[in-house]
């Protein structure tokens, strides 16, 4: 599957870079939506529908909407989640622990906000939190 410029654009509110043009700062959503374009669409494709067999669907699964520190343990450090059935999809998970904390509570606050989705954000604190337990553990 192609990903297309328009794509972009409808996910980027029109934007396809910082600021648009008009000086501003992009907002946190636009923020998210771009980290969303440039680590995760490849996989997860433009409405979050994954890909059967290989890429699970991040539109209402638990594990997108679920606890925040599963959704971070599975992101940065490829801890399988519970609420994943393990032989279902074949992909990899890419790690993004070289994601700042701020950059990625925007993606992962965009995911859980996007799609159809309707779940509490994800704060550069619980970033934080989730890189310091795993250092730790």
């Amino acid at each position: 599957m192609r990903f297309r410029l328009a794509t972009a654009m409808t996910l980027l509110g029109g934007c396809l870079v910082a600021g648009c043009g008009d000086g501003a700062p992009p907002t946190p959503a636009t923020h998210g939506a771009h980290l969303y374009v440039a680590n995760c669409i490849a996989c997860h494709l433009p409405k979050g529908e994954g890909v059967k067999g290989l890429q699970p669907p991040l539109a209402g699964t638990p594990v997108t909407i679920g606890e925040p520190a599963d959704l971070l343990g599975w992101v940065m450090f490829g801890q399988r989640p519970a609420a994943l059935p393990k032989g279902v999809y074949g992909g990899i998970m890419p790690q993004f622990s070289y994601l700042s904390d701020a950059d990625l509570a925007a993606l992962l606050t965009h995911v859980r906000s996007s799609f159809g989705n309707h779940a509490s954000p994800v704060t550069p604190a619980m970033v934080a939190a989730a890189r310091a337990a795993h250092q730790s553990g």
